[in-house]
């Protein structure tokens, strides 16, 4: 993730430059606020692939694990 600001109601802001979106420190950043390289794959803050685009959902990546709802009875 990116560095950003957050709105009111804790949406990241993210700022615009030269056609692409960037974060407070101007490394280019997707529209969900993870770092990508110029093809658009996400990466890490030392520039390694995390996530090729081809593999992203809507701007984000897979999820690894389903998400499951809390359920005290079953503690």
């Amino acid at each position: 993730m990116g560095v950003f600001d957050k709105d009111s109601i804790g949406r990241i802001i993210t700022q615009a430059s030269q056609n692409s979106l960037v974060d407070n420190l101007g490394r280019k950043v997707n529209d969900k606020g993870y770092l990508i390289d110029d093809s658009g794959n996400i990466i890490d803050i030392n520039g390694k692939q995390i996530w090729s685009k081809f593999e992203l959902k809507n701007g984000e990546f897979p999820k690894i694990f389903p998400f499951t709802r809390f359920n005290i009875k079953k503690i």
